[in-house]
């Protein structure tokens, strides 16, 4: 029999709390190894008992779920992160695609999404709310726009366009970095670069552009 997936899961609201714990357990195929109410001490224990997957509220006292997130990437550890959040903030989305999380869930749909999610997570996919699916759908450029992105595209080079494929699969730099066997300063400079030609500026504009044009790459 498959070894049992192990899970935390942190969030500062009881009731959900309780209610994400059911869900996972009664699937009968994950097993929580840790729940929180606030993300105080989260990340410490993450990094002692290395859980596959970590299911965190956006927002919690201590430290929420997207530093959380961040301390994970930094420490290069391979539990795959998952969000929840009840804001349709496109935003937080971007932010927490650029640190490697690969799961976005809106909590009002958590219950249906969830097992899903984790399956989905499980052989190597990413995850993201219809709600939040169709809001970027909704974000779409006009034909003119989108002809005048598709030149700035053609600028850059064959290396340029595959990081770009990469990050809207939402790797993160260090899985950029593994997939094409180049250092992480190698991809930074090629991130640094794709940015200059394509005029992007701003925290995760980057990403936020792969993400939101991958039909052109």
């Amino acid at each position: 029999m498959d070894k049992k997936k192990k899970i935390i899961i942190a969030d500062d609201h009881p009731l959900f709390l309780y209610g994400v714990k059911q869900i996972v357990e009664e699937s009968g195929k994950f097993e929580i190894s840790g729940e929180f109410n606030s993300g105080e001490d989260v990340f410490e224990f993450i990094a002692n008992t290395k859980p596959d997957f970590a299911i965190l509220d956006v927002r919690m006292p201590e430290c929420s779920g997207l530093e959380i997130v961040e301390k994970i990437s930094d420490a290069g550890l391979a539990t795959k992160a998952i969000l929840l959040t009840m804001y349709k903030n496109l935003n937080y989305f971007y932010k927490a695609v650029s640190l490697g999380v690969k799961g976005y869930i809106l909590k009002d749909t958590a219950t249906q999404e969830l097992l899903s999610a984790l399956e989905k997570i499980s052989y190597g996919g990413v995850f993201i709310s219809e709600g939040l699916q169709k809001q970027l759908k909704n974000r779409k450029i006009d034909s003119h726009k989108q002809e005048i992105v598709l030149l700035s595209i053609n600028s850059l080079t064959a290396s340029e366009r595959n990081i770009l494929r990469l990050l809207a699969e939402w790797k993160s730099t260090k899985e950029i970095a593994e997939e094409l066997f180049i250092s992480e300063r190698t991809v930074s400079n090629h991130r640094n670069h794709i940015c200059e030609k394509l005029n992007l500026k701003g925290a995760n504009r980057l990403v936020r552009f792969a993400i939101e044009n991958k039909e052109l790459f």
